[in-house]
């Protein structure tokens, strides 16, 4: 269950060096999950956590490559094949986690519900997979929930690869306006194919529109 426990700031969770990923490393394409990690306990810290739904697979026997473009050695994912929701679901206070990567999950990359969350370098890379609706369900890269006062992330990047479908993300990152949130030093990245993120942070910042051009907001 989702039960909040505020945990023990003189006796805190540690995770460190934690990799989650779903799919891949075998042939089935049916493996799934909602959400890779939840946290509902306070006081934690992490360092190093990678979660990854597969972007790849490995081929069955005499399966061809279907994006031969990209490798002959894999099948790339396509929508439906080894679903997983989200990545990363924090519902516990004063979380700090050093070195956060969440790939391709296919709604919210990251959601934070938790108050005094602290983020220190946060990678992330959409999905390739998704239709227009990742985009009509305002799916992000990194969320702060509305009613969270204090948070801060910095060193943030958000990339998109579209493969399929022309999407129009509207923003990177969303969080409710408050003095005690702060999400510095962002930049999204468009690495190839269609599809565009609009804007950064709260619908502030330009539309990353040309392939491997960083757009930035400090």
């Amino acid at each position: 269950g989702r039960v909040k426990d505020p945990g023990n700031h003189l006796n805190p969770g540690v995770l460190t060096d934690i990799f989650a990923r779903v799919g891949g490393s075998n042939l089935s394409r049916d493996v799934a999950t909602d959400t890779m990690v939840v946290l509902n306990s306070g006081n934690i810290y992490g360092d190093n956590l990678w979660l990854w739904r597969a972007d790849h697979v490995l081929l069955r026997p005499e399966e061809e490559a279907n994006f031969k473009n990209i490798s002959y050695h894999y099948r790339q994912t396509v929508k439906g094949e080894v679903p997983a929701k989200m990545g990363l679901e924090v519902n516990g206070d004063d979380v700090t986690i050093h070195g956060l990567a969440v790939e391709h999950t296919t709604e919210h990359q990251t959601i934070w519900r938790g108050e005094r969350g602290n983020v220190q370098f946060y990678q992330c890379e959409l999905p390739y997979d998704v239709c227009h609706e990742f985009s009509k369900a305002n799916h992000l890269g990194y969320f702060v929930e509305d009613n969270v006062k204090e948070h801060h992330a910095a060193g943030v990047g958000i990339y998109s690869n579209f493969r399929d479908h022309d999407v129009h993300v509207e923003m990177a990152i969303k969080h409710p306006e408050s003095k005690d949130i702060k999400i510095d030093h962002v930049f999204t990245v468009k690495l190839d194919n269609i599809g565009v993120i609009r804007s950064l942070v709260n619908g502030v910042g330009p539309a990353a529109t040309e392939k491997g051009v960083p757009t930035r907001l400090e």
